[in-house]
């Protein structure tokens, strides 16, 4: 009975030695961490990239819609929007054919992130312009490790602005 009871405790510190296990544990755990920190840097990094791209339409747009139709403006032909304690609120009118001329010009001034900035779809209906812009960017993080991922791709970011001139 000795020998088995010998035999018994070999096997029990055979199963009960992991080394190693929590090494494994940990190192696995970090590069999940990395991988979501890597994530997280790209997912920001499109998110900026988005918001810049939405200022620049700003700008742009907003500079659009400087191009006052005059012959409308003095005829008195304008949209009222609203009406408050002052009078009347109304959209300036705005030259449709000079504000689309505008938003090309100052588009091909710019660049973003070294890409250029495409006018997918321009719209003016007289009293306010849409512009939507598209660029492609690369992501923050290029991973030669990784080739084909989506972290290696050029995304494409788009934003819709829009603009109008009120007058109290």
């Amino acid at each position: 009975m000795r020998g088995v009871a010998v035999n018994k405790g070999r096997f029990r510190a055979g199963v009960d030695d992991q080394s190693g296990s929590l090494s494994l544990a940990i190192t696995s755990i970090f590069l999940l961490t990395l991988v979501i920190s890597f994530s997280i840097i790209d997912i920001s990094g499109a998110f900026l990239a988005k918001r810049e791209l939405t200022n620049i339409g700003e700008e742009v747009v907003a500079h659009a819609v400087h191009n006052l139709d005059t012959m409308r403006y003095y005829n008195g032909d304008h949209t009222q929007i609203g009406v408050n304690s002052s009078g009347s609120i109304y959209f300036l009118p705005i030259d449709c054919s000079a504000a689309e001329g505008t938003v090309l010009r100052d588009l091909g001034r710019m660049s973003f992130h070294n890409s250029q900035l495409v006018e997918k779809a321009f719209r003016c209906d007289g009293d306010q312009v849409w512009v939507t812009l598209s660029t492609q960017v690369r992501p923050i993080l290029n991973l030669p490790l990784i080739q084909g991922s989506v972290m290696n791709d050029f995304l494409t970011i788009t934003a819709d602005v829009n603009a109008g001139n009120i007058v109290n």
